[in-house]
């Protein structure tokens, strides 16, 4: 192997070495990309079940008043 293999097998590689790093550039973004969005359905999940915890409270404290009414009106 001369000089001038060693010299193009170094440039090979780092032709080589370029793609891969493009290549998992490419990939990191895609998995972000998804996160993001994953991210976006759970605070939409979350303030489901914040308005579901809502009416479950006005349901609880609902009951005790008019219990309490009740209660009383005897």
């Amino acid at each position: 192997m001369g000089g001038q293999d060693f010299v193009l097998a170094i440039i090979f590689g780092s032709f080589i070495f370029a793609g891969v790093m493009h290549w998992m550039k490419i990939k990191a973004d895609a998995v972000k990309a998804k996160a993001a969005g994953l991210d976006g359905d759970a605070r939409a999940e979350i303030a489901e079940l914040k308005k579901r915890i809502d009416v479950l409270e006005r349901i609880v404290t609902d009951r005790s008043t008019r219990l309490k009414e009740e209660i009383d009106a005897l």
